[in-house]
């Protein structure tokens, strides 16, 4: 059965985009809202977490587009009478803006535009590890939301995004170097470097990566690596680990709560924010 889209040119600021589809061809009622914008009306640059635009690639969409046509329409989030904020599609948007075109086709979406931008990139796999760690902190930080929460908005399993986040404990130089070499370090390398015991055996696991070492073998130098931790080292970390994980829960169900802090709560919070900060400086 066939399913009709709602093609009409957006011209004027009042645009029906709730409007509920027409049912002629069977469509139900949850069909999205694919409408043809003007472009000068997206606004592209606020939920965007992709960090790094390959203009060849650009350019063999710009050709495909001119020859094929729009495959996908890009996503975007209303903004009411102020227009329309991108969510998805991004090169999309801009090979149209290469060929000169003023309109293009879009799915109206409902809901956090951080959050449908992220799992829309995450879907397609289109971010690189650094990309995608940083969106899940940005999302994590931007909502208070614990792991397990934030693992279940965007699909993917706890110890998934455990391992992604820990990609930001790498040396900002390490990070600033991935950069130029995401299509060479698959994102399992990079979180297998990221989980060596100490700065020390990041940068030493990160230098074997960038020589092509692929992630078992990163994986086999990190076990290595623990092996020749002193027991109590590793019991100490393991016992850090854990406490920050629940100081993360803490901070969120007090953020959840922030109408019930108090003076004494004000002062005690004061306290801890003083010796975490002692912990990072040492």
């Amino acid at each position: 059965m066939s399913r009709k889209l709602s093609r009409r040119t957006d011209l004027t600021a009042s645009a029906e985009v709730t409007a509920p589809a027409p049912k002629a061809f069977g469509l139900s009622d949850d069909f999205p809202s694919v409408l043809e914008l003007d472009i000068d009306r997206i606004d592209r640059h606020t939920h965007q977490p992709r960090a790094q635009q390959d203009d060849a690639s650009l350019e063999e969409l710009r050709q495909s587009i001119e020859r094929h046509g729009l495959m996908y329409p890009i996503l975007v989030t209303s903004r009411g009478n102020s227009g329309y904020a991108l969510v998805g599609g991004g090169r999309r948007l801009r090979a149209f803006e290469l060929l000169g075109r003023t309109t293009i086709f879009a799915r109206v979406l409902s809901g956090d535009p951080d959050e449908l931008a992220l799992v829309d990139n995450l879907q397609r796999k289109s971010l690189n590890a650094v990309e995608t760690a940083r969106s899940l902190d940005g999302l994590r930080n931007k909502h208070g939301y614990t792991q397990d929460k934030l693992a279940e908005v965007v699909g993917k399993t706890p110890a998934a995004i455990s391992r992604a986040l820990g990609i930001l404990t790498l040396p900002q130089d390490v990070l600033d170097e991935y950069m130029t070499l995401a299509d060479r370090v698959p994102q399992t390398t990079l979180e297998e470097v990221a989980a060596a015991p100490s700065e020390e055996g990041q940068r030493k696991l990160w230098g074997l990566a960038k020589k092509g070492a692929t992630a078992k073998a990163i994986t086999e130098q990190r076990q290595e690596m623990k092996r020749k931790e002193p027991e109590s080292l590793v019991l100490r970390k393991r016992a850090a680990g854990a406490a920050v994980r629940g100081l993360i829960q803490g901070v969120a169900k007090l953020e959840e709560n922030r109408e019930g802090i108090g003076a004494a709560e004000r002062a005690a919070l004061e306290a801890v924010r003083a010796k975490l900060t002692a912990l990072l400086v040492d």
